[in-house]
Parts: structure tokens; C-alpha cells; sequence
């Protein structure tokens, strides 16, 4: 019943790291602003719809993959903007 107390205390103090770790790197995009104005996010949009064309949805979703993959949170919002961007133009 002794050893008991311990064990308990660090499982407690590891799953409370562990939660603290996860929020952190799950933050992503979601408190952040993106950098570039809207004229920006548009004409990149176009840039990228002319040089992929209907893969352009794609392209900017393994851009803003790779920016979360080395842990740029910031440059994750401007692509996903982006994205956004691209699905407009080529719906409508």
C-alpha cells in the first residue's frame, strides 16, 4: 500500500506533461493570423491554380503539410488561407 501513493503521483505528473506537450503542438493555426493581406492570399491563389490547375487544391494542402511537418505554425495559416482562397476561385 506504501509504493502505491508514488506510483500514482508520477502517472499523474507524466499523463499532466503528456496533456501539456499535446496542446502546445496542437495549437496549429487555430490562435494564430495569418501574415499576408487578402490581395496576397488571392493573387497566390490564382498563381497556383495557373501553374497546377485542378491540382491546385492539392499543392497547397502538401505546402501547408510541410510547414506544420517542420513546426511553422505561422506559414500552416497563411497556406491554409491560401487553400481556402483556391477552393473559392475554382468553384465559383
Amino acid at each position: 500500500m506504501r509504493g502505491i501513493f508514488p506510483t500514482l503521483l508520477a502517472f499523474g505528473f507524466g499523463l499532466f506533461v503528456l496533456i501539456f506537450i499535446w496542446r502546445l503542438l496542437t495549437k496549429g493555426a487555430k490562435g494564430r493570423h495569418a501574415s499576408l493581406g487578402d490581395e496576397d492570399i488571392d493573387r497566390t491563389a490564382s498563381e497556383l491554380i495557373e501553374k497546377h490547375g485542378d491540382e491546385a487544391d492539392s499543392a497547397v494542402a502538401k505546402l501547408a503539410e510541410e510547414c506544420l511537418a517542420i513546426g511553422d505554425f505561422d506559414g500552416e495559416a497563411v497556406w491554409k488561407r491560401v487553400a481556402k482562397a483556391v477552393d473559392k476561385l475554382q468553384s465559383g
